[in-house]
């Protein structure tokens, strides 16, 4: 097995879909200030971005890796940031997908 410094094969690290608004639900307006809060958060967090999605003001979609023990805590401030909004929000890690829903 050949393991690169870029994309080290661990089972420290998780890769996730970040899935925010939903694009067949146009109450489901996107926060812009939430959304750039998110991507500080995800930043801050050290997740090694593969990339952001835009579906227009519907639905915007990251990828990213980052390691378990930091996913709990980023999971957690996301809660912060949509707390009591009307986003959907889903969180998908490999494996079990894990919804989450707030508003």
């Amino acid at each position: 097995m050949h393991v690169t410094k870029e994309h080290p094969m661990t089972e420290n690290v998780i890769t996730v879909a970040l899935i925010v608004g939903d694009p067949a639900h146009e109450d489901l307006q996107l926060d812009e200030r939430s959304l750039a809060a998110a991507a500080r958060v995800i930043e801050a967090r050290g997740a090694a971005m593969h990339g952001r999605w835009d579906a227009g003001r519907r639905s915007t979609v990251w990828c990213f890796d980052i390691e378990r023990a930091r996913a709990a805590d980023l999971k957690e401030e996301l809660q912060d940031i949509w707390a009591g909004k009307l986003e959907s929000v889903i969180w998908r890690p490999v494996g079990p997908a894990e919804v989450i829903r707030f508003g």
